[in-house]
């Protein structure tokens, strides 16, 4: 999957989980900070992710998720890992 689709498709997820429209997320704007997430939201956001791509975001990683560009390179990764 190339960069631009997977970024687009994490930033719908991303949308959806916040009620927000998609324009709304820019790449480095932090979740917590510049978007309100709460950690409900957080875990929220990595099990759409997770079901979406069918991949599993390790614990210990969950926290490094704090803006889109985060979700793509660790989703890229994981993904490339599975195989």
């Amino acid at each position: 999957m190339e960069l631009p689709d997977l970024e687009n498709q994490i930033r719908g997820i991303i949308a959806r989980v916040i009620e927000l429209n998609s324009e709304e997320i820019s790449a480095d704007a932090d979740f917590i900070n510049d978007l309100g997430v709460d950690s409900l939201k957080a875990i929220e956001i990595t099990g759409a992710i997770e079901k979406a791509f069918k991949i599993v975001v390790p614990e210990e990683q969950i926290r490094n998720i704090r803006s889109l560009n985060q979700a793509v390179v660790l989703t890229k990764e994981l993904l490339k890992a599975k195989g």
